[in-house]
């Protein structure tokens, strides 16, 4: 009996061991793999991004975005949207992430650049010698922006990106250039998708 038991003993240990054996790979394979998912986030230092939608109306909206330090980035970015009339934008923002994880989750910028508008209808004029309609020129104005926004890096290796935001957008325009035809703060919107590299 008691021999019998021992010899059981050993069965139970032995078929243990072999299951251990056998699980220990494929969880070292499953850490391997989370730790090769974090290299590849934390090596992340460009991304390169569009909106994907725009271009399907005329428009346009990207930005290319460089880590600076765990929880800094810069970014340049160009747009061309209509509101009531058309803008076009090309700016430089410094973005903070709050969580040390740059180009990876909650961010927010500051931005300078520069703006141009051009209105959709003709200006009236009336002069010493006649009145009529002449086209409405195109204005250029440095420009102050604020976003926030939400990045997520995606797949196995994290090498896309996707981005949600918004925020305001102040125009310096004058008076005199806009004739009170142009608003100076609008609101700004961002949805991109984008590519993630070294």
């Amino acid at each position: 009996m008691l021999s019998r038991l021992l010899r059981h003993q050993r069965q139970i240990v032995l078929t243990a061991t072999l299951l251990g054996l056998t699980t220990l790979p494929s969880h070292a394979e499953a850490q391997s793999l989370a730790q090769q998912t974090r290299d590849a986030g934390s090596s992340s230092t460009h991304i390169l991004a569009i909106n994907p939608f725009l271009p399907l109306f005329g428009y346009f909206q990207g930005e290319y975005e460089r880590r600076l330090q765990d929880n800094l980035s810069l970014a340049i970015a160009g747009s061309h949207v209509r509101y009531d009339e058309y803008y076009t934008n090309f700016d430089v923002k410094l973005r903070l992430y709050p969580q040390d994880k740059a180009l990876d989750g909650f961010g927010i910028a500051g931005g300078i650049g520069v703006g141009s508008a051009k209105p959709t209808s003709p200006v009236y004029y009336c002069d010493a010698d006649e009145c009529g309609d002449r086209e409405a020129r195109r204005v250029t104005a440095p420009t102050f922006s604020v976003e926030a926004q939400y990045q997520w890096l995606l797949g196995r290796t994290r090498r896309t990106a996707v981005s949600f935001g918004g925020g305001a957008k102040r125009y310096f325009f004058t008076k005199e250039d806009t004739q009170d035809r142009l608003q100076r703060v609008l609101p700004t919107a961002r949805f991109t998708i984008g590519y993630v590299f070294r």
